[in-house]
């Protein structure tokens, strides 16, 4: 007579416990691979790196590098009219309340208040209201930035342009003190080639230079008001 062989139920769950926990484990392993590979990857062909950068009390003149091609932003005609503008404007005299005011007197200082108020907010709303242009860029004061808007109508100096004898990058060269100035280049990511270009014409005449990548499509803002200002370092 035969034997008959009974499978162990338990010991069959058991392994079949194992075997799912070795291949919950294998397979978080490769996940966790793929996940590493991919942000290595992301980040090599995402990543710019500069040089390091040195400290120098030297002024900044700003250019961008868009579409392979050079612009000056003409900073310093647009500081020029903004100190004018703030110059122009009139000064708030913001009254000195005492802690404790006579019945008598209340009406007095809640007009030197109103007066105060309606002051500055004139001096907000004009400054606000700052437009102006250039040759490159329409600008404009946009909540505590100025910003840089390119004109369509009008372009930049390619590489090969920018490197004739009587090429306008060139003529602001011939400007630029290299004992007080610096150039700060904005660089597209679509532009290093014209910025390599741009900044072996300004190396060649013993100027120092800073850069700082930018995206495509990002807007050129330089904070005005508070703290968090746009910094490019010579590098």
């Amino acid at each position: 007579m035969k034997t008959r062989k009974y499978l162990n139920q338990t010991q069959q769950s058991q392994n079949l416990d194992s075997f799912l926990d070795v291949l919950t484990n294998t397979v978080g392993v490769l996940v966790f691979i793929c996940l590493f590979v991919y942000l290595v990857t992301a980040q090599a062909t995402t990543t710019i790196r500069t040089p390091v950068v040195t400290k120098s009390e030297k002024k900044a003149r700003f250019f961008e590098v868009r579409n392979q091609r050079v612009n000056y932003l003409y900073d310093e005609e647009i500081d020029r009219q903004l100190k004018n503008l703030v110059s122009s404007l009139p000064t708030c005299y913001k009254p000195d309340i005492p802690d404790h005011i006579s019945l008598g007197l209340y009406d007095y200082y809640l007009d030197k208040i109103r007066d105060y108020r309606s002051c500055t907010e004139k001096k907000i709303a004009t400054i606000e209201n700052f437009q102006t242009t250039n040759k490159y860029y329409s600008v404009a004061i946009v909540g505590q930035s100025i910003v840089y808007e390119p004109k369509s109508s009008v372009k930049g100096e390619t590489s090969v342009e920018l490197s004739k004898n009587n090429s306008e990058f060139k003529k602001i060269l011939d400007n630029i003190n290299p004992e007080t100035e610096f150039l700060a280049f904005i660089v597209k990511a679509d532009s290093y080639e014209t910025f390599r270009a741009a900044r072996q014409e300004a190396w060649n005449r013993g100027l120092d230079v800073g850069w700082e990548p930018q995206t495509v499509d990002a807007e050129i803002a330089f904070r005005i008001f508070g703290s968090g200002g746009r910094t490019i370092s010579i590098q």
